[in-house]
């Protein structure tokens, strides 16, 4: 892989953590959310701006009721994906995906159109 390879992936990651940031803090508090989706351009604002930026990003993001919201929304998208994740490694451990039904749980059945396990 080349240098710019992991450059352009490393840039891809980083835009669908900001996404998925600002999804979250949608649901906590819509103006701390437009403010997080402007980080990446407040380096070219100028100094006033940004410092009126700063002070304002920062109040909203370390209010306690938007930190413990935050939090209880990062917590739920972590416990969706493990259950999606459980969800999927029970489907591949059932079979349905290589055709097997039966999981090996139960004893092979017998016969030539059987192919359990």
């Amino acid at each position: 892989m080349t240098p710019e390879q992991k450059a352009e992936r490393a840039q891809e990651k980083a835009k669908k953590r900001l996404a998925l940031q600002v999804q979250m803090a949608q649901q906590c508090d819509p103006v701390a959310a437009k403010l997080m989706s402007q980080l990446p351009t407040i380096s070219q604002l100028p100094p006033a701006q940004r410092t009126q930026f700063d002070q304002q990003y920062e109040a909203r993001v370390n209010n306690p009721t938007f930190q413990s919201c935050y939090n209880m929304a990062f917590k739920a998208y972590n416990e969706q994906q493990q259950l999606n994740l459980a969800e999927l490694e029970w489907d591949t451990d059932a079979g349905w995906f290589n055709n097997s039904p039966f999981n090996c749980e139960f004893p092979r059945p017998e016969g030539p159109f059987w192919r359990a396990c």
